[in-house]
């Protein structure tokens, strides 16, 4: 629950009751149903047509129900009528009023059943399920990017300039202020052409790490992009007001804008904040802030001369501190190293498919990657044994390296934490089915696909392929033509929704054989 705050004052609006019966509409109910063939045949068409005389009905709706205090349905209207036409910024605001309302008055959060009631295959169907989600817990940050990249990939550039201010309000009431929230939240607004709140975002950045020499190279650019937009430089039409080719004329004063706003970081402060944090660790070589400013300085500086200095300040630090931190820091640089070696021998054996040596140096520096991975992320899990993401990643190398016992009880620790859990379930029936042990895989496989929520979408075609392939090697092992059935079943949803991916046309091939073998 939130209490009453400048989100609601900014209305100036009363306090209704909510939670009332949803009453009877036969009207809306035919327009719900309408909307979901709406958004199915928009995204058969390849393209979303806006129907803004059905989103009207909606919202019409939505305001009456919302004058009778039932402010949660009233929500779910004007999200059903965002299907049909999410262009108007007016209708977003009475929403908005409603959800301040809502929230204020201790409106819970939306349930999975109201989520899949708004789900639907179009960005347009993802725009106002993710609106509708935040709507009902406006000071969750998460919610609100989920919407804004939403908004982004439904090209709903129109709407940054509405929520832009709003989201600043919410990140700032975050009781955790963090550079890379602010930085996520940067990029998201960017997207939605929020160029102002972009901007604020990155001064936050800057204010949370002012040593950051990376942070002001993007107050530059998101300064000189917020200028480009104020002045019209943004658009491409001639016809508009403001227009690229109208204002092609006025360049020097574009420059003069960037220069006026944009803070130029130039490579002799840079040099001058590296030259600070040495004399400071030079002055203190015991004081571990000093050691982590100077080794992160000097690793951003992405030369290798750098790069080994760095290696030597974390070395060094953790010698004479026995802070870890800075040992994983120093083991971190080599990773990276070897990683670039990886990457290199990768495009030489691309260059020169046919190159015998260039497959062997790159199977040798490979194998010794994942040895430094596996020493590296062993020492880590020993000293930070909770952390279940070093858990999770510690997982994935043994799995590579063959140690098949070594990650089940990695991917085994993972599944009791939310973000990691449809990872770490479908990576321990991987695990099980490299061990033979392909029951018990299907059973990790269905778990992981039961798990998978809204969203989430990416993660089935890799899950039901294995599940899949399982499912054929139980079929061969005990002679049952019902798991070769259940096989070919997945394996005709793969090919209706991707026929390209991986090689699901031989694999096909190959469960038609096996159910002419095995009939049932």
């Amino acid at each position: 629950m939130i209490g009453v705050s400048p989100l609601i004052e900014e209305h100036g609006l009363g306090l209704f009751s909510f939670g009332k019966k949803k009453p009877s509409d036969p009207q809306a109910d035919a327009g719900g149903q309408a909307a979901s063939g709406a958004a199915a045949s928009g995204a058969s068409g390849g393209g979303f047509v806006a129907q803004p005389d059905k989103a009207r009905k909606f919202f019409d709706h939505g305001r009456t129900i919302a004058a009778t205090g039932n402010l949660e349905y009233a929500l779910m209207l004007y999200a059903k009528g965002f299907r049909f036409d999410p262009s108007s910024i007016d209708q977003h605001k009475s929403m908005y009023q409603i959800a301040v309302q809502f929230n204020a008055a201790g409106g819970k959060p939306a349930a999975r059943e109201q989520m899949k009631e708004l789900d639907g295959p179009s960005p347009i169907d993802k725009f106002a399920l993710a609106e509708y989600v935040w709507m009902r817990d406006l000071l969750n940050a998460d919610n609100l990017f989920r919407l804004l990249d939403a908004a982004a990939k439904a090209s709903q550039m129109e709407y940054g300039p509405f929520i832009g201010p709003k989201a600043l309000d919410v990140l700032r009431r975050q009781k955790k202020q963090s550079k890379s929230v602010w930085m996520k939240a940067k990029g998201l607004l960017a997207a939605v052409e929020a160029t102002g709140e972009a901007l604020a975002c990155v001064e936050e950045a800057l204010k949370a790490d002012p040593s950051d020499t990376q942070l002001a190279a993007d107050l530059k650019e998101t300064t000189a992009r917020h200028a480009l937009k104020q002045g019209g430089y943004d658009r491409q039409d001639s016809s508009q007001v403001g227009g690229f080719r109208a204002n092609l004329k006025d360049a020097a004063k574009l420059q003069q804008l960037q220069d006026a706003a944009a803070i130029v970081q130039s490579e002799e402060t840079e040099a001058r904040i590296l030259e600070r944090a040495r004399k400071a660790y030079e002055e203190n070589p015991m004081a571990p802030d000093a050691i982590q400013k100077l080794g992160s300085l000097l690793k951003k500086q992405a030369t290798a001369e750098a790069e080994e200095e760095a290696h030597g300040v974390f070395t060094a630090g953790y010698e004479r501190t026995n802070e870890y931190r800075f040992k994983a820091a120093a083991g971190e640089i080599r990773v990276v190293q070897m990683r670039r070696k990886v990457a290199a021998a990768v495009k030489a054996v691309e260059a020169n498919p046919d190159d015998e040596a260039a497959k062997a140096a790159h199977a040798e520096l490979k194998a010794q990657l994942l040895d430094l991975e596996a020493r590296e992320l062993r020492e880590r899990q020993r000293n930070y044994p909770t952390d279940r993401s070093i858990k999770a990643e510690l997982g994935r190398i043994e799995f590579e390296l063959g140690n098949f016992e070594d990650a089940m009880a990695m991917f085994q620790a993972c599944k009791d934490e939310a973000k990691l859990r449809i990872y770490a379930t479908h990576m321990l029936g991987k695990c099980f089915s490299a061990e033979g042990w392909h029951g018990e895989a299907v059973g990790e496989y269905r778990e992981a696909l039961q798990g998978l929520g809204l969203g989430e979408g990416d993660r089935e075609l890799p899950i039901k392929y294995d599940l899949m392939i399982a499912l054929m090697e139980l079929a061969r092992t005990e002679k049952n033509g019902a798991y070769a059935r259940e096989a070919g079943e997945i394996c005709s949803a793969i090919v209706r929704r991707d026929i390209g991916y991986r090689d699901i046309r031989v694999k096909r091939k190959e469960i038609d054989a096996l159910m002419k073998e095995m009939p049932t």
